[in-house]
């Protein structure tokens, strides 16, 4: 109130000395010529949000009065609202509040408030994986087929987010046929064998899931959406909360910092034929999105959707030493879709290679010969 008070009389002061000006001056204005309008400065009439949740960033601030300047300058006509300014280099976060007077037209509050104490862990986890993975919040993570997930950082190290969950199923549902376990990882794979062990139950759970990564190359895009967004979206212990908003559900506005935090991560997803696929994963929307499919030898396939015909006419690779698995789920696949295949020798010994040829508009023949 004394603020208001002092600001009050400094600008009766000033307008009672700008007002003796202007009759002091007055026999010596001109009028102006009534055909032409005296400029007049814009007026801004926006109103000031009230009652608002701003995250903001400040990787710069060490003091509380870094943090109450940030915010200030930031967001200097709010009104009722709070900033969470935080910093991801030492896992600092302070609460400020701001409180524009409209009716004297300055900023009358900028001060720091207390912070909710699951703000301030959730802050300073998340600013440990920021220093970790090299000053950045884009991170790889790995889906395993039996349910555990993992972070991968630039520097080769790993976080475990949560461990596998064994699924059931009811008592009346009949147990599917044999399920492809203990699947090689294929060349250049990012995830471990333990991501190979798909459940005996897999494909009564996820139907859609592709049989190999040819089927999904070579399918409809999103048929395991929903294996992926089953197993990461339900993270809920540390620091696995740090992907998930809805953590701070019951912390005013912090949501948005959440959100501002989590963003899209990259998910490496297994293939039950030892390739794999990588996704992104969007966090606050739950969207997954095909960013590329490799085949057990490390042959980079189309996105979904792609024309087999087209991709495969007159087309050589190497197997690599993962030939083998390799040359049983590609016969597998292209015998399902009506591509005939020749194998020439099973004996793989170092690697293979494949040729396809298009021998007329609706016939493709695969030729699978070792090196």
């Amino acid at each position: 109130m004394q603020c208001i008070r002092s600001t009050l009389r400094r600008w009766l002061s000033t307008s009672a000395f700008a007002v003796t000006l202007l009759f002091a001056g007055g026999v010596r204005a001109e009028t102006p010529v009534p055909e032409t309008p005296e400029p007049v400065a814009p007026i801004d009439d926006s109103l000031s949000a009230v009652g608002q949740y701003y995250p903001i960033l400040c990787n710069t601030c060490a003091s509380t009065s870094d943090y109450v300047n940030k915010a200030v300058t930031q967001y200097p006509r709010v009104r009722e609202s709070v900033a969470f300014v935080y910093n991801l280099t030492n896992g600092q976060i302070r609460s400020i509040a701001l409180d524009w007077n409209a009716e004297l037209g300055f900023q009358a509050a900028g001060y720091e408030i207390p912070t909710e104490q699951r703000l301030v862990d959730y802050v300073r986890t998340v600013s440990d994986l920021y220093r970790r993975n090299g000053n950045s919040l884009s991170f790889s993570a790995v889906v395993r087929a039996d349910g555990s997930v993992y972070l991968t950082f630039a520097s080769g190290g790993t976080v475990e987010l949560r461990a596998g969950s064994p699924r059931t199923i009811p008592s009346a549902m009949e147990a599917p046929g044999p399920v492809l376990d203990e699947v090689v990882p294929g060349r250049g794979s990012p995830i471990d064998l333990r991501g190979y062990r798909f459940g005996p139950y897999f494909n009564n759970i996820y139907p859609n899931f592709p049989a190999t990564s040819y089927d999904l190359a070579f399918g409809q895009p999103g048929s395991i959406d929903a294996f992926v967004y089953d197993y990461f979206s339900t993270l809920g212990q540390n620091p696995g909360f740090v992907f998930d908003p809805t953590s701070m559900a019951h912390v005013n506005g912090a949501y948005r910092l959440t959100e501002q935090l989590t963003g899209q991560v990259t998910l490496f997803v297994p293939m039950k034929d030892g390739g794999y696929a990588k996704v992104r994963y969007e966090m606050s929307s739950g969207d997954v999105t095909l960013r590329q499919v490799v085949d057990p030898s490390g042959v980079v396939l189309p996105n979904g959707n792609g024309d087999a015909q087209q991709f495969y006419s007159t087309r050589n690779w190497f197997l690599g030493a993962n030939a083998g698995n390799a040359v049983q789920s590609f016969e597998d696949w292209a015998t399902r879709n009506g591509i005939s295949v020749v194998v020439l020798n099973a004996g793989w010994g170092s690697g293979g290679r494949v040729t396809c040829i298009s021998r007329s508009v609706t016939e493709v023949t695969c030729t699978i010969q070792p090196n």
